[in-house]
């Protein structure tokens, strides 16, 4: 394991263990009778499986991957929900309507806490005060002191509530509502619906993007599809079909990923969280419940898993580098429909019929200098506004009947407002904002008199960077690279060619071929 890759997928009676980078199985792990939901630690080192059938928690070793101990809970557990500390985890016990407060170091159940009739899922609050349980049977969510361990409110929610979570300022729970094809979207002050958001049919679960946070993913099972939900516009932004029988999701830790475990054909999908596209299938040993991808911070000491298949096992040595690390990044889209260039007057009129289109070609977009604002916003620690102007320019080529037209410029400014993690720090590190653009021509050109109009895209992308020293596996020096291919200093001598017995051979049909090799003697009737 280089620090933690790997999607930890719970099937009938184990868990399967899958390289996130290469999509491999690497191993397969025995546990209890139909686990469910399973949860990693926040440091990497335990993965903890309710097993539904056998009324038990397995905890589970991440890196030697081995099973560190089983502990009874209460009737079919189906969700764990771990503490910021990795200390304490609250599993839901659907049958006995309860959860479970677990010490994970000492490996007991520390109480048991009474909620609604068949709860299903758990989430705590970005700050650890509150845990909400939704309970299927009553249409409701418990509120929980994790503190006391005692019930606070309980929230009517939708038609069998599932899954939930709490956005990323923690000012709202989104409890999604398996029976009524939805999700509600409360305050989590005053408890009030906000909104309700229809979904697919039979949503299971949510997920957040921890890269993104305002992107939430909900899992539909009987239309085999995701949605994709806004934190902040509460509603649907996106659709992306996968197979059949979404079940679980998660996203992974650098927020590229989002896997679905398929319970109808038995599968995982891997979605692009960019391009909400699937970009592989691959088939489950049996049918999947659950799948949680682990934390990606780093461990103390880091250690390679020379035992892993998918991982390289020729790595020499750790090194400290420099580098500019992404500490934030998001992605936006800009369109032009209708942006104008004017033709000079040597172009306008000169040279009729028409004018051809040659091609445009774009530069890499500029933050202007002077427009960037960073400003801290007191309610989401460690995020801010960040106002800036985008300049892209362009180079335009014309052909006519009579000559060649480069006309440049730059397309209209671009303004953004956006939110991005961007945490204080000492005075003497700097972050930096990086911009990547990618400009595209939509529709073909039109010209009038003195102008030619286009219709643009563009793609933007930015980012919080900043210089650090990182320590990274290393597996030595570059090997020595093959020889160059030299350029031919002058054209090839036919003669050559043809004098070299290996290149040009004696021609086979050098004389006319003998009766009985031809084609009639042995096929065909030639006497008259």
């Amino acid at each position: 394991m280089l620090f933690e890759t790997h999607a930890w997928v719970t099937l009938d009676n184990a868990v399967a263990v899958y390289d996130v980078y290469s999509e491999t199985l690497v191993t397969t792990i025995p546990v209890g009778i139909t686990p469910y939901f399973p949860q990693i630690s926040p440091d990497g080192s335990r993965v903890i499986v309710p097993n539904s059938g056998s009324n038990t928690v397995s905890i589970l070793c991440a890196s030697s991957k081995q099973v560190l101990a089983v502990i009874p809970v209460g009737t079919a557990p189906t969700a764990v929900v771990i503490d910021s500390a990795g200390v304490t985890a609250y599993v839901v016990n659907s049958g006995s309507g309860t959860v479970s407060v677990l010490c994970i170091p000492s490996e007991s159940v520390l109480a048991t806490i009474p909620v609604g009739n068949c709860p299903l899922d758990a989430a705590l609050s970005q700050d650890g005060c509150r845990l909400y349980v939704s309970n299927s049977a009553c249409n409701t969510v418990s509120v929980i002191d994790p503190f006391t361990h005692t019930l606070l409110y309980t929230i009517p929610a939708g038609i069998a509530p599932s899954g939930l979570i709490t956005s990323s300022d923690d000012t709202k729970l989104f409890v999604v509502n398996n029976g009524g094809n939805s999700v509600s979207v409360f305050d989590t002050t005053t408890f009030t619906l906000l909104a309700t958001i229809p979904v697919g049919c039979s949503p299971v679960r949510i997920a957040a993007n921890p890269c993104c946070p305002h992107d939430l993913y909900v899992t539909n099972h009987e239309s085999n599809d995701v949605h994709v939900i806004s934190e902040q516009r509460l509603d649907s932004i996106a659709v992306i079909p996968v197979c059949g029988g979404p079940f679980d999701l998660t996203v992974s830790p650098d927020g590229q990923q989002l896997w679905v475990v398929n319970q109808a054909d038995h599968s995982l999908s891997i979605v692009n969280t960019a391009s909400h596209t699937v970009q592989a299938n691959i088939p489950a040993p049996y049918c999947p419940h659950g799948v949680i991808i682990g934390c990606a911070a780093a461990p103390s000491h880091p250690v390679c898993d020379f035992d892993d298949p998918c991982q390289v096992e020729k790595i020499t040595e750790s090194v400290c580098i420099i580098v500019e690390k992404v500490y934030a990044s998001c992605q936006q889209r800009e369109c032009f429909p209708a942006f104008s260039i004017a033709l000079p007057e040597n172009c306008q009129s000169s040279c009729q019929p028409a004018y051809h289109f040659a091609r445009i070609t774009f530069a890499n977009g500029l933050i202007l200098p002077d427009s960037v604002v960073v400003t801290p916003i007191p309610s989401r620690p460690n995020f801010s506004r960040v106002q800036l102007t985008l300049q892209i320019p362009y180079t335009l080529t014309l052909r006519d009947s009579c000559q060649t037209f480069t006309l440049s410029g730059n397309l209209p400014d671009i303004a953004k407002d956006i939110v991005l993690y961007f945490p204080p720090t000492r005075s003497e590190f700097d972050f930096n904002l990086r911009v990547e653009t990618r400009s595209e021509l939509l529709s073909n050109p039109l010209f009038s008199g003195d102008a030619v109009e286009l219709t643009l895209g563009i793609f933007v992308v930015v980012k919080v960077t900043g210089t650090v020293q990182l320590l990274i596996p290393a597996f030595g020096f570059c090997p020595e690279p093959p020889p160059c291919e030299e350029f031919p200093s002058s054209l090839a001598n036919p003669c050559e060619d043809f004098s070299d017995p290996a290149r040009t051979p004696f021609p086979s049909d050098f004389f006319p071929p003998q009766l009985k090799n031809t084609a009639c003697n042995s096929s065909c009737d030639c006497r008259h």
